[in-house]
């Protein structure tokens, strides 16, 4: 199924190499909170900075996990873009598209 929010089409077809620490540098660009502290497990989490009490559940983005694969990335991509992050800040902040 293909996702309509999406511009970069060639850009969508490459995420499976994106990286639990791509995604750390990413939400940083951003202005994001990442934080290995509340995930589960190996799993970290995006948040809000606005909420940064871990036990708001305002603050919680998305969990991104450890072993990440193309479908997982492209959960996380979606997240970011439902919170109101554009695709190409998004794309920008991992490195993809020039700033």
């Amino acid at each position: 199924m293909a996702e309509n929010r999406i511009t970069h089409k060639d850009l969508w077809k490459s995420l499976d190499g994106v990286t639990q620490k791509n995604w750390e540098s990413a939400a940083d660009r951003l202005g994001l909170s990442f934080s290995y502290c509340y995930g589960k497990g190996s799993h970290a989490v995006i948040r809000d900075p606005q909420y940064p009490d871990p036990a708001d559940i305002r603050g919680l983005i998305v969990t991104v996990q450890k072993n990440l694969y193309k479908q997982a990335n492209r959960s996380i991509f979606k997240k970011l873009i439902d919170w109101g992050i554009s695709e190409d800040d998004i794309w920008k902040a991992l490195g993809y598209l020039d700033n």
